[in-house]
């Protein structure tokens, strides 16, 4: 089970498969935390120290200056707590390109605690880049700014449309048949029409005039 110390303060040994600057910027980051914490405790006696002579004799350059420890104090605990976070455990992940680059943030913090620090995590960051450059493909060059151009997509343009076959010229129906009328003669007795061919009327039977 870890304590919470544990939590906070990095171990000191370095994980065995990491590359030899690797794990020395490693050390280099772990001697910058605990740097952090022992700034942050001084600058908390700095700070109890002259909020004493301030109560003691009303100088408002003590009271300056306790100020500033308690918030210099809070700066260097801070640092130490997520410095671990950021490029030590980023280190023993493998992160390191992420490790080399957050060490930049607390060189800039580590000059609070009386440039310590910033000179260990200095160390670190040069042990990373070297580590990284030396994992660089033989022969890699990365690309100069304004040397890559980006070839612009070219406009839409929609599909030919598919080609119509000829319509098929299609037959004429075929003429009717003539219809032949045939001569019709009204029976002179019933008044009923029959063919002029036949020679009696096929109702009354009255013989054609």
């Amino acid at each position: 089970m870890s304590s919470p110390i544990s939590t906070i303060i990095a171990p000191a040994a370095s994980p065995p498969w990491l590359p030899r600057e690797v794990a020395e910027g490693r050390k280099f980051a772990w001697w910058a935390q605990m740097s952090f914490f022992g700034m942050a405790f001084i600058w908390f006696l700095l700070a109890i120290v002259s909020i004493v002579l301030y109560v003691d004799n009303g100088g408002r350059g003590a009271l300056v200056v306790g100020v500033f420890g308690f918030f210099a104090m809070l700066i260097c605990f801070t640092a130490a707590v997520f410095e671990r976070k950021t490029v030590i455990d980023a280190i023993d992940q493998g992160r390191f390109h992420d490790a080399k680059n957050d060490s930049i943030v607390w060189i800039i913090f580590g000059l609070v605690g009386f440039v310590i620090p910033a000179l260990f995590l200095i160390l670190t960051y040069a042990k990373l880049g070297d580590a990284l450059a030396a994992q660089a493909p033989v022969g890699y060059q990365p690309y100069s700014p304004g040397t890559v151009q980006v070839q612009q997509p070219a406009p839409y343009a929609p599909p030919p449309a598919p080609i119509q076959p000829p319509p098929v010229p299609q037959a004429p129906p075929p003429a009717a048949a003539a219809h032949h009328a045939t001569p019709m003669v009204r029976c002179k007795n019933c008044n009923v029409q029959y063919p002029v061919f036949m020679h009696s009327c096929p109702n009354c039977g009255a013989p054609k005039e």
